[in-house]
């Protein structure tokens, strides 16, 4: 029953990832990599599903066979989740500067050149309360954005979803508009701290639930395995017995 709800949650989850459009430039600028990972957890969490079914089959109908081809997918899965593990601790720094470089080219090279990419970050911004890659004067280096609005080339402009709550638009216009480049925008109106920075913490805030909920799922799972090796010594003695 645990494996079935952890798949249903897994399931869930994935749908969530799909649905929600502001989740994917938290982690990664690729589009298709992200839409890989969604549907690799979707598709673990299937088998998943898959294997707490056929168990509970194979225990109702004493089924030695159904017992072992749940064991089996069950082993698969454990194996490949400790691989992904060992993995992402061995490229955790590797992780870490693929979302500063995804951050980054996100300010500096796609938010004027996609309009999906603009809302998307804007989001982020206002949501997350962040301002550029690493500071608001990121948006300096963002030729695109600010061209057409002034032919100054020492004065930038920070998008309106780098504007606090709370304040009339026009005093956080007066922090946005016409910066001069080299000047720090007005910290009373616009967030003082980058997305990348924020995205970090949010990590690293949630690594150590996600390293309980990755353990106790692990756990049950190898509970799992010894059960079905304890319950299929018992059907292959049961049938010795009859035989």
């Amino acid at each position: 029953m645990k494996k079935q709800l952890f798949a249903v949650a897994g399931i869930g989850v994935s749908i969530w990832m799909l649905v929600d459009p502001t989740i994917p430039l938290h982690f990664t600028q690729e589009a298709n990599d992200y839409l890989i990972s969604t549907v690799i957890i979707f598709v673990a969490s299937i088998i998943l599903l898959f294997v707490a079914i056929l168990g509970i089959y194979s225990v109702s109908r004493e089924s030695r066979k159904a017992l072992i081809a749940s064991f089996c997918l069950l082993l698969i899965i454990v194996v490949a989740q400790i691989a992904a593990g060992v993995w992402g601790y061995i490229n955790r720094e590797s992780l870490d500067a693929h979302i500063r470089a995804s951050v980054k080219k996100t300010v500096r090279e796609d938010y004027d050149r996609d309009e999906n990419v603009r809302r998307l970050f804007d989001t982020i911004q206002s949501k997350m309360e962040c301002c550029g890659a690493e500071r608001p004067t990121d948006w300096t280096r963002v030729k695109e954005f600010n061209m057409g609005v002034s032919s100054n080339p020492q004065l930038y402009d920070i998008p309106d979803s780098c504007c606090r709550p709370g304040y009339a638009p026009e005093d956080c216009r007066r922090s946005t508009r016409s910066q001069k480049v080299g000047s720090e925008p007005d910290k009373k109106f616009v967030f003082e701290r980058g997305c990348y920075t924020l995205i970090m913490e949010t990590l690293s805030q949630s690594i150590g639930m996600i390293l309980i909920v990755g353990g106790v799922i692990l756990a049950i799972e190898l509970v799992g395995l010894l059960l079905g090796l304890i319950i299929s010594c018992s059907m292959n003695r049961t049938h010795r017995y009859k035989a």
